[in-house]
Order: structure tokens, then C-alpha cells, then sequence
């Protein structure tokens, strides 16, 4: 009897493990999958749609990749109209208003990005005409 309790014991407590691994994957931002990027920047005269290189789309995976996923409701600003869309579709709305917030639309989540990653991000999409803030 002992035995089949410490074996039941066993196997709970791997598939407790292994279902923890996957919900706190499923949590985190991965965007590995994506093949290519175009960028959106539509404020005041300005309405550029640009592809972005393979160098600098790997950089914004760099900075976005294994980011934690949470719900909220900041007032930062988000907009389909300063994004970042993956193979047309993931889009990640940058905070308007510079802080350093990202909304993944089709999770309805948010992450946030160090400053320097924020700075990191704003200066690849620069030659883009990104400009902030822009509320």
C-alpha cells in the first residue's frame, strides 16, 4: 500500500511540475515564430509602413522575447497606429506617451520593458519616423 501511494505521489507531483512549466510559458512573450515585421507610425502628417530588416527585427525579438504577460489598464496610450505587426498577425502597440509599456492585441496583455530597452527599441524604429511621445 505504501508503495502505490509514494508512486501515485510521484506522478502527481511530475504532472503538477510539467503543468506549472507550461502555463509559465504560456505567460511570457515569444515571438520566435515570426518571419517578418512591418512597422506603423500614422500620427499628425506623418503615415509610414515600413518592413523591417532581418538585423533589426531580431533586435525587437531580442527585447520582447521572454517579457512577462499581464492584464491591466494603463492610461499610457496604445494604438494599431504605432505598432509593430508580425507576418501580419501579432501587433504590439508602443505606449504613445513613452512609457515602457507594450500591448500584445491579440492576447489582450501587456509587458513591460526595461528604460534602456525602451530607448533601445525607440532608436531602431527612429529612421522609421517614430517619434514620442505622440498622443
Amino acid at each position: 500500500m505504501k508503495k502505490v501511494v509514494l508512486i501515485m505521489s510521484a506522478v502527481l507531483l511530475v504532472a503538477v511540475v510539467l503543468l506549472g512549466m507550461i502555463c509559465m510559458r504560456s505567460d511570457k512573450v515569444d515571438i520566435d515564430f515570426a518571419k517578418i515585421a512591418v512597422v506603423y507610425f500614422q500620427y499628425k502628417d506623418t503615415d509610414a509602413i515600413n518592413q523591417l530588416r532581418d538585423n533589426e527585427m531580431a533586435s525587437v525579438k531580442t527585447i520582447f522575447n521572454g517579457k512577462k504577460l499581464y492584464n491591466d489598464n494603463p492610461s499610457c496610450g496604445f494604438s494599431e497606429a504605432v505598432s509593430i505587426k508580425f507576418d501580419d498577425e501579432q501587433t504590439f502597440c508602443i505606449a504613445r506617451d513613452t512609457c515602457p509599456i507594450v500591448y500584445w492585441k491579440e492576447k489582450n496583455k501587456y509587458f513591460s520593458l526595461t528604460e534602456d530597452e525602451k530607448t533601445q527599441l525607440y532608436n531602431l524604429l527612429e529612421p522609421y519616423s517614430f517619434i514620442f511621445p505622440c498622443v
